[in-house]
């Protein structure tokens, strides 16, 4: 900046010498000498009006050069001065992945429960014993004997529900009563470093299924889980998936399932269990 200062000044100086050096007689531009070369000639011809109006000439372009320069200097302040825009950080992107889809989670059967037989109606048939006691139970008679077995004991009671009786040694199971699970909380369940942390950990770990490219498929899968007091996450649906896509629904779930734990929710102070909804964008470059 102070070069182009003092090329100015420069300029400025040579032009005010050259300005008044051309008031002496040996100057071309010199007032008294054009006066007296063209005292009894035409005035009105071009050399005469040129050497005459050189000087002014020549100011009009300095002013007109330094009011320029003083106008692009100020113009540069100026827009110097401006504050610079605040660009916000774009959000994380989680859905411009192009590599192979993650297995199709497999759905375990339940497991079968056994089924009890019914215990079946009998009565008593045992071999004859030759004894001198007099015998004074009269024997089943045919009436008795229909729909019945023989057996060594008599059983009066059908039960089709019968279930084998239980020991001391096994006592019952006790069931155990779940947690209420809260839709809406006084300060909702976080993951660990809070939102930014969250969606960089879904940038970081979200796959777009290499199928789902290939149709062309993208869309929002919505998913909604349970965040427990502990900060583990379980139940994970989804409500809405990406249509056409099941395979980018289940990335979405196992991206989920795959979290740390999370800050639980609260409500007076006291972590809860909790519903979250998350919406996870697939989008296609």
């Amino acid at each position: 900046m102070a070069v182009i200062y003092i090329v100015i000044a420069l300029i400025a100086f040579v032009s005010l010498y050259d300005y008044y050096t051309a008031r002496r007689w040996q100057q071309v531009t010199s007032t008294q000498r054009n006066e007296l070369v063209f005292e009894h000639r035409n005035k009105t011809y071009g050399a005469y009006v040129i050497r005459r109006d050189y000087n002014k000439r020549m100011a009009i372009i300095m002013g007109a050069l330094i009011l320029g320069l003083g106008l692009a200097f100020g113009a540069y302040f100026v827009i110097k001065a401006i504050p610079e825009e605040v660009v916000e950080e774009a959000p994380v992107d989680m859905s411009q992945f192009t590599v192979a889809a993650p297995p199709v989670e497999e759905v375990e059967p339940p497991p079968v429960e056994e089924e009890i037989p019914p215990m079946e109606k009998t009565i008593a048939f045992l071999p004859p014993v030759v004894t001198d006691e007099e015998v004074t139970t009269p024997p089943p008679t045919q009436d008795d004997m229909d729909d019945t077995k023989a057996s060594t004991s008599t059983q009066e009671t059908e039960n089709e529900n019968f279930a084998p009786p239980v020991t001391a040694s096994t006592p019952p199971p006790v069931e155990k009563k779940e947690e209420e699970v809260f839709m809406d909380v006084e300060e909702s369940a976080e993951f660990p470093g809070g939102r930014a942390a969250m969606m960089k950990y879904l940038a970081d770990n979200m796959k777009y299924p290499e199928t789902a490219i290939q149709a062309g498929l993208e869309g929002k899968c919505y998913l909604r889980f349970i965040v427990g007091t502990d900060g583990r996450i379980t139940d994970v649906k989804v409500t809405r998936g990406v249509p056409d896509c099941e395979e980018c629904d289940n990335e979405a779930k196992r991206v989920v399932r795959s979290m740390p734990k999370w800050k639980p929710g609260k409500i007076g102070g006291k972590g809860v269990r909790s519903y979250f909804d998350l919406p996870v964008n697939f989008k296609l470059n």
